[in-house]
């Protein structure tokens, strides 16, 4: 195998794999390494980041960061996180894994990868699968020794940052391009800030948006943890009337891609179609900078913010639920 930093002498005791593979599994511990690998799949996931391991970490989860490899050239990678009790594991998770470095991989790689993982993380493990096809993880997952838990998994688009600034304008619907404007006219402005007191303010709005409309997300501990491990990869936008921020948004980009975080519209914000404004200005910002993708964050039927999120015309995807081998 290609020197990648890896440490193929497992430090958290996995027990062996059948030796009639030629599919291997070793552990990725450097992050400029993950980060590396993280770059060059075709669709990576913010939970799948180095950075959003560490964050998860904060939260009393073990990150063990695993490549999977046949004959030397990687086939997937994934985040597997561990909740622990002394030496003993009491649960492995997968989020939004694992992600494969062919854009269609076999269907051999699939069963192997997956049933790889399987057999290296012994007692109940729960998969999220990074998988589009509903059809394809139904025929293949049972035959790694996985059973479905739960049909409905993550949902969201993706917009395509690389086209031309006037072709990304010219695909959002003319209602959204006509509130930028209009946001635009009543003179609001956007502040784009990647420092630590822009992103304790962001945290500030997004606990009082928690507390305010009864849901949980990620927390304080998490957020900070995750913009402590790579400060350079969170950026906050915030729409400003006159001086005063009346919304903000964090986005968090990760390889070639990013995705909205947290976000939190004030009164005034909304009169000033504050959505639309920033995330006009996340996409040309992204852009900018060479992201590739990016991420609207989230998509569910029948919730209003999905259906604004959809004038923006991001190509929606849905994996294909969650999965579990107990």
């Amino acid at each position: 195998m290609t020197d990648l930093g890896i440490d193929s002498h497992d430090p958290v005791g996995l027990p062996p794999v059948a030796a009639s593979s030629s599919y291997e599994l070793d552990v990725v511990s450097d992050a400029a390494d993950w980060s590396r690998l993280l770059a060059v799949l075709p669709t990576p996931h913010l939970p799948q980041s180095f950075a959003y391991g560490v964050a998860k970490a904060a939260k009393g989860w073990m990150p063990v960061r695993v490549l999977v490899s046949d004959w030397g050239v990687p086939v997937a990678m994934a985040t597997v996180l561990e909740k622990r009790m002394g030496p003993l594991r009491l649960l492995s998770r997968i989020n939004r894994g694992p992600l494969f470095f062919e854009q269609t991989p076999s269907e051999n790689s699939i069963v192997e990868t997956y049933g790889l993982i399987r057999r290296r993380f012994r007692g109940p493990l729960i998969v999220a699968t990074a998988l589009t096809s509903d059809d394809l993880a139904t025929r293949l997952l049972p035959r790694a020794g996985y059973h479905r838990i739960r049909a409905q998994g993550w949902a969201s688009g993706r917009i395509d940052l690389r086209r031309s600034e006037d072709a990304l304008w010219a695909g959002l619907a003319s209602t959204f391009r006509n509130r930028v404007r209009q946001s635009e006219k009543k003179g609001a402005r956007v502040r784009v800030a990647q420092d630590a007191q822009s992103y304790a303010w962001m945290i500030e709005r997004h606990l009082e948006n928690m507390r305010e409309k009864g849901f949980s997300a990620a927390d304080a501990t998490m957020l900070l943890a995750l913009r402590d491990a790579a400060p350079q990869d969170v950026t906050v936008f915030q729409l400003l009337d006159g001086d005063r921020p009346v919304a903000g948004m964090s986005v968090v980009r990760f390889g070639h891609a990013a995705e909205y975080h947290i976000g939190w519209f004030g009164e005034n914000g909304r009169k000033l179609n504050a959505g639309n404004a920033l995330m006009w200005a996340i996409i040309r910002e992204l852009k900018q900078k060479g992201v590739e993708w990016f991420d609207v964050g989230g998509m569910r039927e029948g919730d209003g913010y999905t259906q604004f999120k959809r004038t923006m015309r991001p190509r929606e995807y849905s994996l294909a639920g969650e999965w579990g081998t107990l």
